[in-house]
C-alpha cells in the first residue's frame, strides 16, 4: 500500500511508474462525484521488490518510454502541421476563391479583407431566418462538433465527447431538415456549426437557421470554420469567460458574408470536402499510431513493475543491449 510504501525504502521513481497503471476510476470512491480520496490512494495495491530493483526497473523503464514518448512527440507535431494546414486551406480557399488569378476588391469589413470583385457582401439574415420547429418522435438526436460538423446519425453516449443528459420527450428537442445550418451557442466561437444532411431532432440550446433563398449552407459552414470568421463569432458573443460565451441570433444574423454565385459556393464545398477528407484520413492514421504506442507504453510499464519481464540482468548490471 501507498502509505506503508512512505515508511520504508522505496524508489520514487518507481512508484511513479506504478501509478501510471493503478485504475485509479474503479478505486475512486463511486459517489455522484466520484473523487480519490487519500484512504483510497493508499489503499492501492503495489508491488515492492528491493530497493536496488526498483531503482533498476525505473532506469529501464525510463529508457524504454523516452524512445516511445519521443514517437508520440514526432507524431503530435505532424498533427499539429495537418490540423494547421487544413485551417489555412479552408481560409485560403473560402476568401479567395478557386480561382487564384480572380481580380480583389476590398469588402469593408474587418474580419473578411479582401475579396474577390464578383462576389457580394451580405449579412447572413439575409440567407437564413431563425426555426424553432418542436422535434417529434422517430428522429435521431443529432449533435454539433467543433471538429467535424453536425453527426448524421443518432451517437450512443461512448461516442460523444462527452456524456449528455437525453430527455426521453423528444418535443423538447428543436427539429432540423437538411440544409438547415445548426450551430452550438456556447462552442460556436470554436467552429461548432455544421449544415445539416437530414432530418433529426437537436438540443434546444442549439440556433437552427433555415434558409431563406438558394444557398449552399455547407459552403457556409466552412466560412464559419474558418480562423478569421472565428475569431470574429468569438468578439460578437456574449459572457463573462470564454466558458460562458454564447453567439444569440441577434449577433449571428449580423455576420457579413461574402458570398459567391450558387454554383461557385457547390464547386468551393466540394472541393474542400475533397481537401479536408485526405487530411483527416491522415489524422486518423496519426491517432492511431498514436493509440498503439500509448498501450504498449503502458503495457512495458505493466510488464515490467509486476514482474513480467525478466530484467535480472539490469539488476546485476549485465543488461543486453
Amino acid at each position: 500500500m501507498f502509505n506503508t510504501a512512505l515508511k520504508k525504502n522505496f524508489s520514487i521513481e518507481y512508484l511513479g511508474y506504478w501509478a501510471e497503471i493503478i485504475p485509479w476510476r474503479e478505486i475512486s470512491t463511486q459517489t455522484a462525484l466520484p473523487s480519490l480520496t487519500q484512504t483510497d490512494a493508499n489503499n492501492a495495491i503495489v508491488g515492492f521488490p528491493s530497493q536496488i530493483e526498483q531503482c533498476a526497473i525505473a532506469a529501464y523503464l525510463d529508457r524504454q518510454t523516452a524512445l516511445i514518448d519521443q514517437r508520440l512527440n514526432t507524431l503530435e507535431e505532424k498533427k499539429t502541421v495537418l490540423a494547421e494546414l487544413r485551417k489555412a486551406t479552408i481560409h485560403e480557399v473560402v476568401t479567395k476563391g478557386l480561382n487564384k488569378n480572380a481580380p480583389m476588391k476590398a469588402s469593408g469589413v474587418a474580419w473578411i479583407g479582401s475579396m474577390p470583385a464578383h462576389w457580394e457582401l451580405t449579412r447572413l439574415a439575409n440567407l437564413f431566418s431563425e426555426a424553432a420547429d418542436a422535434g417529434r418522435d422517430g428522429l435521431p438526436i443529432l449533435t454539433v462538433s467543433i471538429h467535424s460538423g453536425i453527426s448524421d446519425k443518432e451517437l450512443d453516449d461512448e461516442e460523444m465527447d462527452r456524456k449528455v443528459n437525453r430527455s426521453e420527450d423528444r418535443g423538447l428537442y428543436k427539429r432540423v431538415k437538411p440544409d438547415d445550418l445548426v450551430y452550438n451557442q456556447m462552442r460556436a466561437w470554436q467552429g461548432a456549426f455544421g449544415a445539416a444532411k437530414l432530418e433529426g431532432l437537436v438540443s434546444p440550446a442549439y440556433v437552427v437557421a433555415r434558409p431563406k433563398q438558394t444557398v449552399a449552407p455547407r459552403f457556409v459552414e466552412y466560412v464559419l470554420r474558418s480562423p478569421a470568421a472565428m475569431e470574429e463569432i468569438r468578439r460578437r458573443s456574449r459572457g463573462i469567460t470564454e466558458f460562458r460565451l454564447r453567439l444569440y441570433w441577434d449577433e449571428f444574423k449580423n455576420i457579413h458574408l461574402a458570398l459567391p454565385s450558387l454554383a461557385e459556393q457547390l464547386a468551393i464545398a466540394n472541393h474542400l470536402d475533397h481537401q479536408t477528407q485526405q487530411i483527416d484520413a491522415q489524422l486518423a492514421t496519426l491517432a492511431e499510431q498514436a493509440q498503439v504506442l500509448k498501450e504498449l507504453r503502458k503495457a512495458i510499464i505493466h510488464e515490467a513493475v509486476t514482474g513480467k519481464i525478466d530484467l535480472s540482468g539490469i539488476v546485476t548490471g549485465k543488461e543486453k543491449r
